[in-house]
């Protein structure tokens, strides 16, 4: 991928004279203890897969060793407005050719409501653990496609009213093929709670990302759709566009690369419903950004 150096030329803690060669590498040296180490795994992983960018919503199939955090506004059709801090996103790390563990971040959403009664503030649910496999891979220059899945699990953490009670796993399977600048992501998956199965029910979820890559943008058109079988949505579908736009890798040192993105997503199906709440909101924007040890 394209990249811009942002890195500046070493100074020392005096003024703006710059440092001896020994210096240098001695500052080089500290900086890097700090960086996961990049191992004969991770660049064999990286090098037998394609450079594409993350999409906004879909979930790449791509190993990374990243740090992201991201930010959704929604709005729903009943008044209410949900900020969610880093749902489901946090730190993935390649632990072997084909594999990738992810340490999520507990989400938190703020919600407010027009009458105020419903305002509600704190975390929610913890999709703590996911443990990814990639199938197989091949880089732009050959193939460029890519085949994983994973298993994602959530732990009932959120307050009362943020929580569904239940624990759940998430399977997933994850493709993606390019095509010269062109490439296409998806995910299908299906949410499997332990419990609570009657009212929470287990929705397919499906995602497809449409990317262009030119120097350092991909501009992006997702569309995201869920079907409940049962629970409580028993029958209902669930669809949502997302045109988006990501930027980057912007290298900030050797071994670390910044990317941010924002789209917007706005909801084309069903018509709206209060009881249960369908869609979930009907539009939202999206805010990026990811830290890349490269």
């Amino acid at each position: 991928m394209d990249a811009i150096d942002l890195t500046l030329p070493p100074v020392s803690a005096v003024g703006s004279q710059q440092l001896s060669p020994a210096e240098t590498a001695s500052t080089a040296t500290t900086a890097a203890s700090f960086l996961p180490e990049e191992s004969e795994a991770v660049e064999r992983a990286r090098a037998t897969q394609p450079n594409w960018s993350s999409p906004l919503i879909t979930t790449t199939g791509l190993l990374e060793n990243r740090l992201r955090f991201d930010v959704i506004q929604q709005h729903a059709g009943n008044g209410t407005s949900t900020t969610v801090l880093d749902g489901g996103r946090g730190l993935d790390l390649i632990v072997g050719d084909n594999s990738e563990i992810q340490i999520a971040a507990p989400p938190f959403a703020d919600r407010t409501s027009r009458s105020r009664s419903g305002d509600v503030s704190g975390f929610g649910d913890w999709p703590f653990l996911r443990l990814e496999q990639r199938f197989a891979s091949s880089p732009e220059s050959a193939g460029n496609y890519v085949l994983t899945g994973w298993l994602q699990i959530q732990a009932p953490t959120g307050i009362k009213a943020l929580t569904s009670n239940a624990w759940s796993f998430t399977p997933t399977f994850a493709f993606g093929k390019g095509w010269g600048n062109f490439d296409v992501q998806g995910t299908i998956a299906t949410v499997l709670p332990v419990s609570r199965g009657d009212t929470l029910g287990h929705p397919v979820q499906t995602n497809l990302a449409l990317q262009y890559h030119t120097q350092l943008f991909w501009p992006e058109l997702e569309a995201s759709w869920t079907y409940y079988p049962d629970g409580a949505r028993g029958g209902l579908n669930q669809i949502f566009l997302t045109a988006g736009l990501v930027i980057g890798r912007f290298v900030l040192a050797d071994d670390l690369r910044f990317t941010f993105g924002a789209g917007y997503e706005v909801a084309i199906a069903p018509s709206y419903r209060a009881k249960p709440l369908a869609p979930a909101y009907e539009n939202a924007w999206l805010f990026t950004s990811r830290l890349n040890f490269d």
